[in-house]
């Protein structure tokens, strides 16, 4: 019976679904008295741009089964794991798709897992299956170091009522996986098998963020800042305190309302005590938390996530695109072709297949350089015109496969105008 088949079989076990919903929604308190999460981290601003950019990215880059044979290197696109990596890796996602969620689960757990599902036979890898946050409860490595993935897969099972009407009651099958048949992409790591779940590491700097943004939408949404000051020359009855707090309230407390023109009767006069966001630090809370969690959480540059002064302009957007590339892409990259080529090759694979994400479209430069560094490739023989012409999607023309240098070409030339002065 196959690991597929297995799962469909419901088996309720309460306590163990728990621990699934706790894993998944489950968060820890912080001192700012924000409650924080792997859910719950994805409302803060910051939090959520970075998770989108890097799965985003990493979700366009197109993943390529590459053959070595020799020096020579080329697209495997006979090997089975080729369209499961570059196209679709399963029936319902796209491979865009995948290895977005697969970026999004490292970014907030620190692990991503997927199923390989090997068909009838049991031999080649059909498919590649993601399992859902929480699934995974516990890797245990066993005596001769091989892994066993335990696993609570939810399922439901249409009962019956006493009334006769039917209902879905929620379940869950426990499975024992061998790590043969799991793919895991795991961030930092200090056991070597499980990642490091990165939210409850840094759980206070997200719970501060979350803390100062709810500040600035509460004190910005009364509209009336607190501080305002509204004296009466006269003592007021209860009644008539009531009165003159509801009408002012009415006329001038919302966002909408803030700067209206106050009217004021009976010799009233209005005194406000201001209390800016800048003279409590408010503005620079904001800007500290964003720093550290974009460099020290994400590792992305903090021009990634800049505005104003901080934005890279023209003149340094190839460097910026660089830098992005080399210390926010590249770590998660290199990790996830060492992770295929652990995970998906078999023993006989791994002398002459890898994984390849294709990085070049991220950094490119103007079209100017662009073709300045192309025609110094062709001058070198670092490549051919075709292989330029690949890069930029552009059809191939004959003889293009040729490697010619400059010095070829100029001596070739030079002939021809001998031949012609000749004749």
């Amino acid at each position: 019976m196959g690991i597929i088949s297995r799962m469909a079989k419901p088996q309720a076990i309460s306590q163990e679904m728990e621990k699934v919903f706790r894993s998944v929604f489950g968060g820890g308190s912080t001192y700012s008295g924000k409650s924080v999460s792997n859910e719950t981290a994805m409302r803060q601003a910051t939090v959520y741009s970075c998770v989108n950019i890097l799965s985003r990215v990493i979700g366009m880059l197109p993943c390529y089964m590459m053959m070595k044979a020799g020096k020579v290197r080329e697209a495997a696109t006979d090997h089975n794991l080729y369209p499961l990596l570059h196209d679709m890796p399963n029936e319902w996602m796209t491979s865009s798709e995948f290895w977005g969620m697969a970026m999004n689960h490292l970014s907030l757990r620190g692990n991503f897992f997927a199923l390989k599902n090997r068909g009838v036979y049991g031999r080649e890898i059909k498919e590649l299956i993601p399992l859902a946050p929480g699934v995974v409860q516990e890797i245990e490595q066993n005596a001769d170091y091989t892994l066993t993935y335990k696993c609570i897969i939810p399922t439901t099972s249409n009962v019956s009522t006493p009334n006769g009407t039917s209902g879905y009651l929620s379940g869950g099958t426990r499975i024992d996986i061998p790590g043969s048949e799991i793919m895991h992409l795991r961030g930092m790591t200090m056991n070597g098998y499980m990642g490091v779940n990165p939210i409850e590491h840094i759980r206070e700097s997200i719970g501060l963020a979350l803390a100062t943004e709810e500040f600035g939408a509460r004190y910005f949404g009364t509209g009336t800042h607190p501080g305002m000051i509204i004296e009466h020359p006269s003592k007021l009855t209860d009644q008539a305190h009531k009165n003159l707090k509801d009408s002012l309230g009415e006329a001038y407390s919302g966002l909408g309302k803030s700067h209206r023109l106050m009217l004021l009767e009976e010799g009233m006069k209005a005194q406000a005590i201001t209390i800016k966001p800048e003279d409590s630090q408010f503005l620079e809370s904001r800007k500290y938390q964003k720093s550290e969690i974009v460099d020290i959480f994400f590792g992305l540059p903090l021009t990634t996530m800049s505005s104003g002064d901080n934005t890279p302009t023209f003149a340094s957007a190839e460097q910026f695109s660089i830098g992005f590339v080399i210390y926010a892409l590249l770590p998660w990259i290199v990790s996830i072709e060492k992770s295929i080529y652990r995970d998906l090759l078999s023993p006989a694979d791994r002398k002459k297949y890898y994984a390849k994400f294709k990085v070049e479209g991220l950094q490119r430069g103007a079209f100017k350089d662009q073709m300045a560094a192309f025609a110094t490739a062709i001058d070198k023989e670092i490549l051919n015109p075709n292989e330029i012409r690949e890069m930029l999607d552009f059809n191939p023309y004959e003889g293009g496969d040729v490697y010619r240098t400059r010095t070829s070409t100029t001596k070739e030339s030079g002939t021809a105008n001998n031949q012609d002065d000749e004749k």
